[in-house]
């Protein structure tokens, strides 16, 4: 395994809007679940959890205003928006270079999509590295069920049943099944 991801990517994000570290530190709370449940070793489970914990860490190289934006995102703030993997992963890169390899992907790949229309790369299927896809499922749950400025909030029984229809298109269905097979006591929502 690779070095244990620096304390100062912490500090780092949490200059992000109060919204966007939120939404990290629960993902990065599914993903201690889902290691356990896959059975992962304490050292692999710390570093999934923390690094999904900071999949999102390229919004801090956006503006504030575009993020907490209330109104739907013109198309070329929706391109900005969806160039934070690019950013995170060149950001992630000049600080550590080529260590911690398994943030570094999830950092990137965690909006490509298993039939491949994700981004950035357009990767598919299990050319997505396994930790982004695995992370993909638990951003895409937490962003469901927490309110956002660009979304209604959707109850976990209709999140679930949005994994579920997703499996094959948008998600790997192994992780979809395992995560939906997670004790709902593991999963909080308020």
């Amino acid at each position: 395994m690779a070095d244990p991801i620096p304390t100062e990517l912490f500090a780092l994000a949490m200059r992000q809007d109060a919204v966007t570290f939120a939404h990290g530190m629960r993902v990065g709370m599914h993903a201690r679940e889902m290691a356990k449940a896959l059975g992962m070793s304490k050292e692999e489970e710390n570093h999934f959890t923390m690094a999904c914990c900071l999949h999102d860490i390229g919004k801090v190289l956006l503006p504030h205003e575009l993020l907490a934006k209330k109104l739907p995102l013109e198309a070329d703030e929706m391109a900005l928006i969806r160039e934070h993997p690019v950013l995170g992963a060149e950001l992630l890169t000049s600080v550590l270079g080529s260590r911690a390899p398994y943030l570094l992907t999830i950092v990137r790949s965690h909006h490509e999509r298993w039939d491949g229309t994700g981004y950035p790369d357009g990767l598919y299927g299990t050319a997505i590295p396994k930790w982004a896809r695995m992370c993909a499922v638990l951003d895409s749950y937490d962003a469901m069920t927490w309110q956002r400025s660009y979304n209604r909030v959707k109850t976990d029984a209709q999140a679930r049943d949005e994994l579920w229809r997703q499996r094959g298109r948008q998600f790997d269905s192994y992780f979809v099944e395992l995560f939906l097979d997670m004790s709902p006591s593991s999963i909080t929502t308020t």
